[in-house]
């Protein structure tokens, strides 16, 4: 049963050792996301962590562990959480957002059990326990000529409409999402929030109170931290 959803950014800029001189610039998304992943696990008995990715699967266990992105030392970052489980993540794709979402966890305070999956936008099964969903996505990221995929007219008006979908908590628009404009504009986390979508419907959740706690687009790229809850 889906009680409480927080969508935050995939980026592992959030990290601050990651983030390194970026950090500070960085500190209210930060502060955001952690708040919001407190709030959600409140509700729940369980969280169930979401990420994009190229396949369908689902982990036990996911470490929060850079190397893949580069930072070695992250293997075992210090999050001030006496919760912390650190294991292997040898089965975990290169680049997957996953980690990210173990971080999240665990420098949040969060000692719920968790399951972590990857998806292409298909329904994410759920038990009777009371479930919160840890979206990781992002938007596009061809917001400024300093974004990875520099400027896209349409860039602007597609992150809108997410952000406004997650404002409202509106199924429909997240679920028809365009994943060939996403594609076009470098929107890598749209599989994440059509998931989300198809699954909170499948779940028969409705009444929702949504809150939009972040939207901006730092580096060109667009993040957004949101709250649902029943």
């Amino acid at each position: 049963m889906l009680v409480a959803v927080a969508v935050v950014p995939q980026t592992p800029l959030l990290v601050p050792e990651i983030a390194a001189g970026a950090a500070e610039e960085l500190e209210g998304l930060r502060a955001a996301a952690l708040d919001a992943v407190r709030s959600v696990a409140e509700r729940a008995a369980r969280v169930v962590v979401v990420a994009p990715g190229p396949a369908e699967v689902s982990y036990a266990e996911v470490a929060a562990d850079f190397g893949p992105f580069g930072y070695e030392g992250a293997a075992a970052l210090d999050t001030g959480s006496a919760g912390a489980r650190p294991s292997s993540t040898s089965s975990v794709r290169p680049g997957s957002a996953l980690p990210l979402g173990a971080w999240l966890l665990e420098a949040a305070g969060v000692t719920l059990p968790r399951t972590f999956r990857e998806t292409t936008g298909t329904v994410i099964e759920l038990d009777g326990q009371p479930t919160a969903l840890l979206v990781l996505a992002d938007g596009t990221a061809k917001r400024s000529p300093s974004a990875p995929g520099h400027v896209d007219v349409r860039a602007l008006a597609f992150d809108a409409m997410i952000s406004t979908a997650l404002a409202a908590a509106d199924l429909d628009a997240l679920g028809s999402l365009d994943a060939g404009r996403a594609a076009e504009l470098w929107a890598s986390g749209v599989p994440a929030l059509r998931a989300l979508a198809v699954t909170a419907r499948a779940d028969g959740a409705s009444g929702w109170q949504a809150r939009l706690r972040y939207d901006a687009a730092p580096y060109g790229v667009g993040y957004w931290v949101a709250t649902w809850s029943r």
